[in-house]
């Protein structure tokens, strides 16, 4: 009978070579769950909100057909779960345009909405304009051409929620994407 390549190891080479075995894989493993668990203090997330214009002539509109080409800028905001958010939304059309912001069930928010800063001789709130109101509590806003808001939210739910302008749809849509 011949001894298998294991008995001719001496125990503590066994053992050594146990142990870089069971360090490299522990770091792995530890790795890997670094990338998965993501552990973050709230803090307030900060974000500007456009309104855009795909690059496309849709017009004319044949009945039944022609999507308005208005997006989002950008499309997508991610947070995470307990942070506060601070989105800075501007109607930046260069024609006389309405477009709103609106959140999906669970989220709601407060929004102050600004006037047309360019309209005004000097500096007002900080170069944002006068203010035309304050809303308490809402799922959405409407900002005419020019106008400007500060929407504020706490993202207490995790997952994928759209936000969409409803006056041009289907393009004009978003996603708050909150990890937790």
């Amino acid at each position: 009978m011949t001894q298998s390549g294991f008995s001719k190891l001496s125990t503590g080479k066994l053992l050594l070579a146990a142990a870089v075995i069971a360090i490299v894989s522990g770091a792995a493993v530890g790795m890997s769950v670094g990338y998965v668990i993501h552990y973050s203090a709230p803090t307030t997330r900060e974000f500007y909100l456009f309104d855009g214009s795909l690059p496309f002539n849709d017009e004319p509109r044949p009945q039944g057909f022609g999507y308005p080409h208005d997006i989002f800028v950008p499309d997508r905001i991610t947070v995470n779960k307990g942070d506060h958010v601070l989105i800075h939304y501007v109607n930046i059309e260069d024609i006389a345009e309405d477009h709103n912001f609106m959140m999906e069930s669970p989220y709601r928010f407060d929004a102050v909405v600004y006037d047309n800063a360019s309209n005004l001789s000097g500096p007002v709130n900080g170069g944002k304009g006068a203010v035309l109101g304050t809303h308490l509590n809402v799922d959405t806003v409407v900002l005419g051409q020019g106008q400007n808001a500060t929407i504020t939210f706490n993202a207490s739910w995790a997952g994928v929620f759209p936000y969409r302008c409803t006056f041009h749809q289907p393009t004009m849509t978003g996603y708050l994407v909150v990890i937790g």
